[in-house]
């Protein structure tokens, strides 16, 4: 039984820390935008988190783990919704209304 205690215990600290990651990565990702909303795909955000996280990895010298598909950081993101909208930061779900209705994430500030 004490194993599987320190596997979930490293589970769950494994999972903050990514939640973490992401809720920053995202308020200094808002910061940066000069109109104060970004708006993208899952696709996209994967992206930008990365292009913040190895600018920041140069200078920590620490490994960081993003989700690795798009769904994955929704899930993520599902967690992080709560602490990113008490913090002034609008998160929304949109779809395009065209043929292929493309799924969007907006975050305002």
């Amino acid at each position: 039984m004490a194993s599987n205690s320190k596997i979930n215990n490293r589970r769950v600290s494994s999972i903050n820390n990514v939640d973490d990651i992401v809720f920053r990565g995202v308020s200094s990702i808002l910061e940066k935008q000069s109109k104060g909303m970004w708006i993208g795909t899952m696709t996209e955000l994967t992206k930008a988190l990365n292009s913040l996280l190895r600018k920041r990895q140069r200078t920590m010298k620490q490994r960081t783990i993003l989700p690795g598909s798009p769904s994955a950081l929704r899930v993520v993101l599902n967690r992080v919704v709560n602490r990113l909208r008490n913090s002034g930061i609008g998160v929304r779900f949109v779809r395009t209304t065209d043929r292929v209705r493309t799924r969007l994430v907006r975050f305002t500030q």
